[in-house]
């Protein structure tokens, strides 16, 4: 049992502590960094959505404000199957602008397509401002994200595809830093970074302070080679590389940015190109979100089976230490409570005190779980988190098993 709790112990300290500290000094020893430069070109920005009434018009203004300064040629909307008016609330934020969109009405296949006037055709506006042009496809049945997705990174027709979420605030500035990295041809993908505006509460603060420590890896595997991964709030990424994604694709975030990496290219993390955003509030809700992304990393094993092979994926050490090794961590656990446990129940007084102090420790972070539902303390936000991350983990792993994959995301 000593070995089965030693190797379940160490392979845990490597997952959280060993490969962050390894991947800073192999960046440091080794890190490659991208020739940055001017990029001359346009950018299409997309954004797929479902029920996003509240915060789509939001964004909208935001992007519109961006491209007064940022190489914004196209904003592309797909309407998921919206049913609460998303698409009148985001005309009326249109019209209101006064620039040049169309509308695609989907319905079976046919559109329907009206133009609204306010831009010249050399893309001025009556102010002179170079204004981006506004096409929004309107889905009257549900699919999903991957398939909206689809669509727009299809139509678009600029070099350079910014996925974003219709949720999060982008900085002024923060696309221009993006499109920097493409001056070096081996970049293919270049992900932003999230920022959390404020956190109040506990769920809130663990949710920041994990996505601390989550950028401070990124970093380093940036500098180091490739990031497994990007950021779904702020991304760019080499248009000749979006392939169509399977419809039924849970993290679009990380397998569109893997297929480039796979076909060689680099995907970087650039830190100050920021959205800013704010987590949920509850627990909760931010085990939701995290159960999901983890169900769907468990799921790319079978959309793309090389992103596993040490021999077809070119950051297969980072993509197995970050990302794969961390679905195992609550079965990890639980061998070194149930081995301890085995251990202390044959008599051993150091393995009594072993499976006292882990399962002591266990209970404080439930503990502190339920406690920072109404206690606004980052202290207890770190502790519930664990306890939060690996439910989600194990939630995650039986959504993936039983295949109980949902593209279509529910709040």
């Amino acid at each position: 049992m000593w070995i089965v709790f030693s190797i379940s112990a160490a392979l845990l300290a490597y997952a959280y502590a060993g490969y962050p500290a390894l991947i800073w000094l192999l960046a440091g020893l080794r890190g490659r960094p991208a020739g940055k430069g001017r990029f001359e070109g346009g950018v299409s920005v997309l954004i797929a959505a479902h029920n996003e009434a509240a915060t789509l018009p939001r964004k909208l203004e935001n992007l519109l404000a961006l491209a007064k300064s940022e190489p914004i040629r196209e904003i592309w909307i797909g309407l998921d199957g919206c049913t609460d008016g998303t698409a009148s609330r985001v005309r009326e934020k249109i019209r209101i602008s006064n620039i040049q969109y169309s509308i695609s009405n989907v319905q079976g296949g046919a559109a329907e397509r009206l133009e609204v006037g306010g831009q010249r055709s050399d893309g001025q506006s009556a102010t002179g401002n170079l204004q981006p042009s506004i096409h929004i496809l309107d889905f009257d049945r549900r699919r999903g994200k991957a398939a909206v997705l689809n669509e727009l990174m299809e139509k678009a027709t600029q070099p350079i595809l910014v996925m974003m979420d219709a949720r999060q605030r982008v900085e002024e500035g923060a696309i221009s830093r993006l499109l920097e990295n493409f001056a070096d041809a081996q970049v293919g993908v270049v992900s932003g970074a999230l920022v959390y505006e404020s956190a109040e509460g506990g769920a809130q603060k663990g949710a920041e302070s994990y996505w601390g420590y989550e950028k401070f890896i990124r970093r380093c595997e940036s500098r180091f080679w490739a990031v497994p991964g990007a950021t779904g709030a702020l991304y760019a990424i080499r248009k000749e590389l979006c392939r169509p994604i399977p419809e039924n694709t849970l993290v679009d975030d990380v397998l569109i940015p893997m297929r480039a990496v796979l076909a060689g290219f680099r995907c970087l993390f650039e830190p100050d190109a920021r959205a800013f955003d704010l987590p949920s509030a509850r627990f909760g809700q931010e085990g939701i979100r995290k159960r999901r992304t983890l169900a769907g990393i468990w799921q790319l094993g079978t959309l793309e089976p090389s992103i596993h092979s040490v021999f077809a994926n070119p950051v297969w050490f980072q993509w197995l230490s970050h990302k794969y090794l961390r679905l195992w961590t609550p079965f990890l656990v639980l061998l070194m409570l149930g081995s301890a446990g085995i251990m202390a129940w044959k008599g051993g007084g150091a393995a009594k005190v072993l499976f006292a102090g882990l399962a002591a420790g266990i209970g404080i972070s439930g503990l502190s779980f339920l406690a920072g539902r109404r206690i606004q303390s980052r202290f207890l936000g770190v502790l519930g988190a664990f306890w939060g991350v690996n439910g989600a983990l194990l939630q995650a792993a039986w959504d993936a098993w039983s295949r109980r994959f949902e593209a279509k995301w529910k709040k």
